[in-house]
């Protein structure tokens, strides 16, 4: 090799390497599916899932179910997923090889990348449209090898549809060629066993931590991955069981189906292709950056099967489907439809914990009644037979001064007519109330009656005509528990809403003092009579949170004259309440007022609005 043919193949060779180190240092744009009870991260660049290059442990939604909250440490982790994406491969005109990988790995083909879009298509909008889901993400893109592509996924929060998500692809071919022998994958890691990592402080990362069986549903075309039953007698080895609080960690099943997918070369009966295999190392073989193309083209198409995993296995699960082959002329369009689904064990179940075990195959069933669900959805053309009222939008206040939390929601049987019949049919209100998480469980209160917003003695009791929304004051708390509640809307057919309207961040009536002075805030701010606390007696009440144990608030006018001081000194109380009063006992007026908190431990300052 002269020289100059050295020099060039190393210009060659550090723009191949360019081109890979953008594929995978690109930080892709995302949105969030979080309407319904399976919760799932869709980026712009085809992946799907939570990790990115930047972060292989991030606490986005990937798969997770129960879905929520938005953004979750390690102990929340309900993922049954590292992530998914889309393989493509196929022949020239020529019968040159081609390849692109989008994931599921940190590798991403070079393309080109359109915005991501999200639509919200609420069934409490004035605009809903009965025939599409509640929530619309569509990302599009190009490949390095000029193919088109679209994915269109769609979520509903509905009971009984909550636990899928179903994904449209459209590829089109944007070669001024015909290509043949086409194949289009979708690789997943689904892997249940990630909530090992609180179990056995590892995501089956490790042989000895491999936990996780795959099978295959042919009648249903799907694709599923479940964690091993726990062992009594080996609780530090295999199993999904979490001693700590007695509690199965995963009990469901998670996979995807095949729904649709468009006539292949000889009419091939789709999807062509079904293979897992152990990630564990194997995955040298399943990416661009340590493989090739003409590898990984044989197993997506099939025709390499060497690392598929026998039956029975404990697997760290590399999953793949593939459709085709396809071939396609210039402008020619393939459509493949799957649905991502997650169903099991409820929440109360598993927390019976390894008395549940036995339990856990009925979770099977819910999986494959999930998925047939979603068939219907789809070859109905997501038209709807029957929906249920929406969740009112919902407010929750603390009230320190009678150590009890206020929800009010507005009146939704006021305004809401079922798009299907026409009908105002909300029947009742029905309150729910958690202690453990924003996932649940959530027990039902006032469980003898419920609020029927017709029922006069209801309207009375419950419902505040100046401010045109229902009132309800739970007294039953316990003092320094936090508590997560979720309103529902129950209409004469049996239909009702899901918990789309709960509370993120736990709610405590009163919270316990603060180690600082770091974080005072006060509420409500600014203060109208509206915003208030709609309770007889506590109109007029502001609060100071996050205070310490011992502090002294003082307050002031914009002109700088002091009109009041609280002194707190309560060990179990981050609260202190002003009535508005001052130290004359004279009714504050409108106006900006500011305030100091003094204590040992740190000093705030800060201002309030009075509006009235």
């Amino acid at each position: 090799m002269n020289t100059l043919t050295g020099y060039l193949l190393s210009i060659l060779i550090l723009f191949s390497l360019n081109g890979l180190l953008f594929s995978q240092i690109r930080k892709a744009e995302f949105k969030i599916h979080q309407r319904g009870n399976l919760w799932e991260t869709m980026k712009d660049d085809g992946t799907i899932g939570a990790p990115d290059p930047f972060n292989r442990i991030d606490t986005y939604p990937s798969m997770d179910w129960p879905g929520g909250p938005s953004r979750m440490s390690k102990d929340d982790q309900r993922s049954y997923s590292v992530g998914s994406g889309v393989w493509i491969g196929g022949r020239y005109a020529n019968g040159t090889l081609f390849f692109t990988e989008n994931g599921p790995f940190s590798y991403v083909d070079p393309g080109t990348f359109e915005p991501i879009t999200k639509t919200q298509n609420f069934i409490s909008s004035t605009d809903y449209n009965v025939n599409e889901a509640e929530e619309i993400i569509t990302a599009r893109w190009t490949t390095s090898t000029q193919i088109a592509c679209q994915r269109i996924s769609r979520v509903w929060s509905f009971r009984g549809m909550n636990n899928f998500i179903i994904i449209e692809y459209t590829f089109t071919n944007k070669n001024n060629a015909a290509l043949q022998d086409v194949y289009f994958g979708f690789p997943h890691l689904i892997r249940p066993s990630y909530q090992d990592f609180l179990v056995h402080n590892g995501w089956g990362d490790d042989l000895n931590r491999t936990d996780d069986f795959v099978a295959y549903d042919a009648t249903r075309r799907l694709l599923y991955s479940w964690d091993d039953t726990p062992s009594p007698e080996f609780t530090q080895d295999i199993g999904n069981w979490w001693a700590a609080t007695n509690e199965l960690r995963t009990p469901g099943y998670a996979g995807f189906a095949l729904l649709y997918a468009d006539a292949a070369q000889n009419q091939v009966n789709q999807p062509s292709h079904v293979f897992w295999a152990q990630l564990l190392q194997n995955e040298k073989f399943f990416s661009l950056t340590t493989s090739n193309a003409n590898s990984l083209y044989n197993i997506l198409s099939g025709a390499d099967r060497s690392l598929q995993a026998t039956d029975g296995q404990h697997l760290t699960p590399f999953i793949l489907m593939s459709c085709g082959p396809y071939a396609l002329a210039a402008n020619q369009s393939v459509r493949i439809v799957l649905v991502q689904a997650v169903n099991g064990l409820p929440l109360e179940t598993a927390l019976q914990g390894l008395s549940a075990q036995s339990l856990l195959p009925v979770g099977l069933d819910s999986l494959r009644h999930t998925v047939d669900r979603a068939r219907t959805l789809f070859e109905n053309e997501y038209r709807l037979n029957t929906i249920p009222p929406p969740s009112p939008a919902v407010d929750i206040i603390a009230i320190p001064a009678r150590q009890s939390i206020k929800l009010v929601w507005s009146p939704v049987d006021q305004t809401w007519s079922n798009p299907l019949t026409g009908k105002n049919s909300i029947a009742e209100f029905r309150i729910y109330r958690g202690e453990r998480s924003f996932i649940g469980p959530f027990e039902l209160l006032r469980k003898s009656r419920q609020i029927n917003p017709r029922r006069d003695i209801d309207r009375e009791r419950f419902f505040d005509p100046e401010i045109n929304r229902w009132v309800y004051e739970d007294n039953t708390i316990a003092l320094g528990v936090s508590y997560f509640y979720t309103i529902t809307a129950y209409d004469s057919a049996g239909n009702e809403s899901w918990f789309t309207n709960r509370n993120e961040q736990a709610i405590r009536a009163v919270n316990e003092p603060a180690l600082d002075a770091l974080n005072v805030k006060v509420f409500p701010n600014p203060f109208r009579k509206v915003s208030g606390f709609l309770t007889a007696g506590e109109e007029n009440t502001i609060v100071w949170t996050n205070l310490p144990a011992r502090c002294k608030i003082r307050i002031y006018t914009s002109s700088g004259e002091r009109i009041r001081v609280l002194e707190h000194d309560n060990p179990n109380s981050g609260e202190a309440i002003w009535d508005q009063l001052t130290d004359a006992r004279q009714r504050t007026a409108p106006g900006i007022y500011f305030w100091t908190v003094e204590s040992e431990v740190g000093n705030a300052k800060g201002t309030l609005l009075i509006i009235k």
